[in-house]
């Protein structure tokens, strides 16, 4: 006699294992950029210099957030997401005396 699997099943194991990846992935990131900080951290104590190579993120230091180099502005020393919400004041206009200058 053949197995029936019902149809609902079969819309359902893709999503999981997707969901199931997506939590390995997110998890893996996060170690991969400890073990970075930390890599980082022995060079400079240790004064070496900084391994040479692509940077593939860089650290946001108003919002700790990791972002890619492209929307990472070095001038302001942030990431655009904070540069949009940050550069806004009380009143959101240009020379109308803002909370932060970015």
């Amino acid at each position: 006699m053949p197995t029936v699997v019902h149809p609902a099943l079969i819309a359902v194991v893709p999503l999981l294992v997707g969901a199931l990846l997506l939590m390995v992935r997110t998890s893996l990131t996060d170690v991969r950029y400890a073990l970075r900080e930390v890599e980082a951290a022995v060079r400079s104590a240790l004064r070496l210099l900084p391994p040479s190579g692509v940077v593939y993120a860089i650290r946001c230091p108003r919002c700790c957030r990791w972002v890619k180099p492209r929307r990472f502005d070095l001038r302001r020393m942030s990431c655009r997401s904070c540069i949009a919400t940050l550069g806004r004041g009380r009143r959101g206009r240009r020379g109308q005396g803002g909370d932060v200058c970015l």
